[in-house]
């Protein structure tokens, strides 16, 4: 009953305000006594004749479409994530792949320098025991040494012809032990303190002749720039 009585009180001093103040104040106090329910919406019509448009729309959309169109959301947002992923495991598997190919390379060119810097040694070391070798038949032919040589005279260029055997190519590896075979012959079949004998010569050229071409080889092999041509190899003297 009080709320009727506060209605039509409501309802009179909107005629009074709608008969004595512009549209926009009356509006605007009708606004005003809504938001605070003082005055129901029964009372809007009374402004200007006016409705007052505040009933509620019922929405005829049915219920399944937001559903449907969250789900979709949703699927979008993993797919995304499932494209991204993948394209982030190939780009590091791709990676992965050029890290470890340049890895292998790197081993390559190590293992290569390693096995030339072997190769190096080898070479030189019998080239200094086969001349060493050499030295001491020449100086049994002259007798400035004992009668007899040593029984392992020979052993440490064997060794070290064995090394340049495992590194070197077939054609080195049969110059150098045919260097060695002549240094051999040399010392053990000449003639001690007798530099006149015909074979003490003919064996010394021997070595000589296989010592030039194994040196040859060796500094080819090596990648040894040879310069003037027309200029003895290292070791040899100009006749």
């Amino acid at each position: 009953m009080s709320g009727l009585v506060a209605d039509r009180a409501n309802r009179a001093k909107l005629a009074v305000l709608s008969n004595s103040v512009p549209y926009g104040v009356c509006y605007l106090a009708l606004v005003r006594l809504t938001l605070c329910n003082a005055v129901p919406c029964a009372a809007w019509p009374l402004v200007r004749g006016r409705d007052c448009g505040h009933h509620e729309r019922v929405s005829s959309t049915p219920l399944w479409v937001p559903l449907v169109v969250a789900g979709l959301a949703v699927l979008g947002t993993l797919a995304g994530v499932l494209v991204t992923q993948r394209w982030s495991d190939r780009r590091e598997a791709s990676i992965w792949t050029r890290e470890r190919q340049r890895e292998q390379e790197r081993w390559t060119r190590e293992d290569m320098a390693r096995t030339f810097e072997h190769r190096r040694e080898a070479y030189v070391d019998f080239y200094v025991a086969v001349k060493v070798l050499a030295r001491m038949a020449y100086r049994h032919g002259y007798g400035w040494t004992d009668d007899e040589l040593p029984e392992d005279w020979q052993d440490d260029a064997l060794m070290k012809l064995h090394r340049v055997e495992f590194y070197a190519d077939r054609e080195l590896a049969v110059t150098a032990s045919e260097a060695y075979g002549a240094a051999w012959s040399w010392g053990v079949y000449g003639k001690y303190n007798d530099p006149d004998d015909p074979d003490f010569h003919e064996r010394q050229q021997k070595y000589d002749d296989a010592e030039l071409e194994m040196i040859g080889l060796m500094r080819n092999r090596l990648s040894i720039p040879e310069g003037d041509p027309t200029l003895p190899p290292p070791g040899f003297v100009r006749d």
